[in-house]
Parts: C-alpha cells; structure tokens; sequence
C-alpha cells in the first residue's frame, strides 16, 4: 500500500524515491521464504518482484481506496476555504496575514464547506466559467 502510495500518481521514474523502490524489492524478494509465493513473483525479464493477480484481487485496494475518498474529503475544504480567503484578501494580503488570523478565518470556512459538504455530497459543487458546451457530450 505504501508502495502504490509512493508510485500509482507517477508517469516517470525519481531518482528521490530510488531508496523507497529498492526496500520495497527488498520486502518483496522475502515472499517465497515467508510462504506468499502465490502473491508476490520475480519476472526475469523485468529483473524485480512483483505482485501477481491473486494479490492483485487479495482485496487490498478497499484500504487505499478507504484512504484516498478521506483524503477527497478532508482535503477539499481547505483548499476551498483557501482559495475563498485569498480571493476575499488577495495573494499579498493572504500571505502577510498573521498566522492566527489567517488560521482563525480558515477554519471557519473549512466550518461551512464542511457542513455543506456533509449535508450535499459534491451535488453543489459548480465551476462557474465552464458552459454546457465545453463539458463533453457523453450520449
């Protein structure tokens, strides 16, 4: 799971994560010893370990799926609540604001996106310079 945290957003390989990778082969390459050779195998031609399908379908996903739908949640009223505060005091007056007031107003917006957010879903959201037009016709 850490592994697919670290890696499932990435198009290309990072030199900064390289340490991270070569642990995660390290756990993995233990698998046959530990007696989960049905989950985890070495493809020669890759030259590292990997997960096969029965690990794949093992149900493992419903935890990262767990986190990622509270990370949604917790993340979008505050990036709400921030981008309300700067367009109420602009980028100049957003960053000089002392910290306890900007923290103070930003919890009170977090407050409301969060009720709104609890009571409706996404059902309010709307992006206001977008017309029917530019979304794509799916019939």
């Amino acid at each position: 799971m850490a592994e697919w945290v670290l890696n499932a957003h990435r198009t290309d390989p990072s030199d900064e994560i390289e340490k991270y990778s070569e642990l995660y082969q390290k756990i993995l390459s233990y698998a046959k010893e530990m007696g989960f050779e049905n989950l985890i195998t070495f493809d020669k031609n890759l030259d590292g370990y990997y997960a096969t399908f029965e690990y794949e379908e093992s149900g493992h996903m419903k935890y990262i799926e767990e986190f990622e739908d509270d990370v949604f949640w917790e993340a979008l009223p505050h990036r709400l609540a921030v981008r309300d505060l700067v367009s109420q005091v602009g980028e100049k007056g957003y960053t000089e604001m002392e910290f306890e007031e900007r923290a103070t107003k930003l919890v009170e917006l977090e407050a409301f996106y969060y009720e709104e957010l609890e009571v409706n879903g996404i059902d309010n959201l709307r992006f206001e310079n977008l017309s029917k037009s530019d979304t794509p016709d799916l019939h």
